[in-house]
């Protein structure tokens, strides 16, 4: 009797526990049916008001969103715990980038996934997370290619095509969650240009020097030369040896300004763009007294200009830094040339751009813009008509014909109504000077020499119309020529004593980039600061800092 009734209750158990196990398993598909069927509507919804709605918030994407989940036959895509974390992950290390975590959802992400394990969030909570997910990832990618802040709308003169995006996501998505490889992808996608990876890195160690303090402000005085004692110089020790421009060492004396802290000042000052003179004047000290919070958000600036430019660089490329008075011709990445310039005063700016290179002219003629021709020229040949000729400069009229200048009544015209054409011949008094490196490009910008030399000596060096006058003209010439059997300086004075118009293709069109840093990394892999010339940093800053907006539906 026994037996046979412990046979029935070992029965009835195992019926029990089939029909727990069947009830569970119904009860987990409908959840996930639920689910599934939640996130189609949610897509069907928002493909026809081009909103899609997560967690009562409009999301950032509108293209990939409904391409991704129709992939996954509108299933839950973020199932798996590695790759939640690895996103997590990602999302709070944008901070090292520069940019602002909280831009990616991920306070919420983060709340809702901790308000109970991942296998028994809600359905419609499931749904939110997952798409809230989803919207992080599209929304960080898109700020790692393309930057955050879109760079046309903060300055009219920015000519730089945006980047574009990886095509076919949707399959991207797929094949990097199935393979848990997001870290590998979210690093593809950051510019690879050594330039941006090490400002990176200065980011970090900027902020570190914050953490334990920053420097302290240096007080105000006579110069500081080598030689002299200061109560001010140990305070500008410190300064030094906490941006790495002096080594941490005792000194014989902290308060003597000796021959290791003038090796220092001066590695500081050209890092700053400064004149390497050694002494401690008022400019620098002002830069010395920028604080560490200024310096870090200078480095995030320029983070994010690197993010608009530096993601597929060539080998072979010529860069002029507007705001740092240089054009260099990297190859290999290796900067193989560089040379001082002048660019575009503050109301007459270079503008930004990328273009190609294609040839040179020595011994030019200069055609005066009508701006300059009406706005400069035309009130000084109203008080003398012999101004052309002083000038070397010749009038012509829409033929082509050149004129007499004595024969016209100038008095008759004005900025409106000039029918004319001044042209500079060419020789060493032309505003071209003795030779243009020219790039075809609709803002009629080029490099060029120039007969007013003093200029490059001045620390700041915004002087121009908006063409770049170049310092080492003829370096760069043979540098972009590479044949020094051929182009050397007896070439080049046989074709100046010529006098006449030569043009000379470059043997490969050259890249080049007009750009705006005013921070970066040299070729010693030593940061530098620059002075926002243009005044551009704050409005980057204020539209980097500006918190991305999700529209509520609540």
């Amino acid at each position: 009797m026994y037996f046979f009734l412990t046979q029935h209750i070992n029965s009835m158990k195992r019926i029990y526990f089939l029909f727990f196990i069947t009830l569970f398993t119904v009860f987990s598909l409908s959840a996930q049916q639920n689910v599934q069927e939640i996130i189609k509507q949610r897509m069907i919804s928002g493909e026809k008001t081009i909103n899609f709605v997560a967690d009562g918030k409009v999301l950032f994407s509108k293209i990939e969103m409904p391409k991704i989940y129709a992939a996954a036959d509108y299933n839950l895509i973020w199932k798996d715990e590695k790759n939640r974390n690895d996103l997590i992950k990602n999302l709070k290390e944008s901070f090292d980038e520069g940019l602002l975590p909280e831009d990616y959802h991920l306070k919420r992400i983060e709340q809702l996934l901790n308000d109970s394990s991942y296998s028994k969030l809600k359905p419609q909570v499931a749904a939110d997370v997952d798409m809230l997910m989803t919207d992080a990832l599209l929304l960080y990618a898109s700020h790692l290619v393309s930057g955050k802040v879109e760079q046309s709308q903060l300055r009219s003169e920015w000519d730089v095509k945006r980047n574009s995006r990886p095509e076919k996501i949707d399959s991207l998505v797929a094949i990097t969650l199935k393979n848990h490889n997001l870290n590998a992808a979210f690093q593809s996608l950051k510019p690879q240009h050594y330039y941006y990876m090490l400002l990176r890195i200065k980011l970090k160690e900027y902020r570190e020097i914050e953490k334990n303090g920053g420097w302290k402000k240096i007080p105000e005085g006579e110069t500081l030369k080598k030689g002299m004692k200061d109560s001010r110089i140990p305070a500008v020790r410190d300064y030094l040896k906490i941006t790495g421009d002096l080594p941490d060492t005792e000194a014989t004396d902290d308060s003597l300004f000796d021959d290791e802290l003038e090796k220092a000042v001066k590695k500081f000052q050209e890092r700053h763009n400064l004149s390497a003179d050694g002494t401690i004047g008022a400019g620098t000290l002002k830069q010395m007294n920028i604080p560490v919070t200024d310096r870090i958000e200078q480095i995030r600036i320029n983070l994010e200009r690197a993010r608009w430019v530096m993601h597929r660089p060539e080998d072979d490329f010529l860069i002029v830094n507007i705001a740092g008075f240089y054009v260099k011709h990297f190859k290999n990445k290796k900067a193989i040339f560089t040379s001082r310039v002048i660019v575009g005063k503050y109301n007459k700016s270079t503008p930004i751009f990328k273009d190609t290179m294609e040839y040179i002219v020595m011994n030019p003629t200069w055609t005066l813009p009508y701006s300059i021709a009406t706005h400069e020229t035309l009130p000084k040949l109203k008080k003398d008509p012999g101004y052309l000729a002083a000038k070397h400069m010749v009038i012509m009229d829409k033929s082509g014909k050149i004129l007499n200048p004595n024969s016209i009544d100038f008095s008759k015209y004005s900025t409106s109504n000039f029918p004319f054409t001044i042209r500079q011949e060419a020789g060493p008094w032309n505003a071209l000077g003795q030779v243009k490196f020219i790039f075809p490009n609709k803002n009629s910008i080029y490099l060029h020499d120039t007969p007013s030399k003093s200029l490059f000596n001045r620390e700041d060096r915004a002087f121009s119309h908006g063409c770049i006058r170049t310092e080492d003209k003829w370096g760069l010439l043979m540098n972009l020529m590479d044949d020094p059997k051929v182009w050397n300086m007896d070439k080049i004075n046989e074709i100046l004593k010529s006098g006449e118009t030569t043009r000379i293709n470059l043997p490969h069109p050259v890249p080049i980039y007009l750009l705006y840093f005013t921070a970066g990394i040299d070729t010693n892999n030593n940061i530098y600061f620059i002075k926002d010339v243009y005044k551009r940093d704050l409005d980057v800053l204020k539209a980097l800092d500006k918190p991305v907006k999700f529209k509520s539906l609540k």
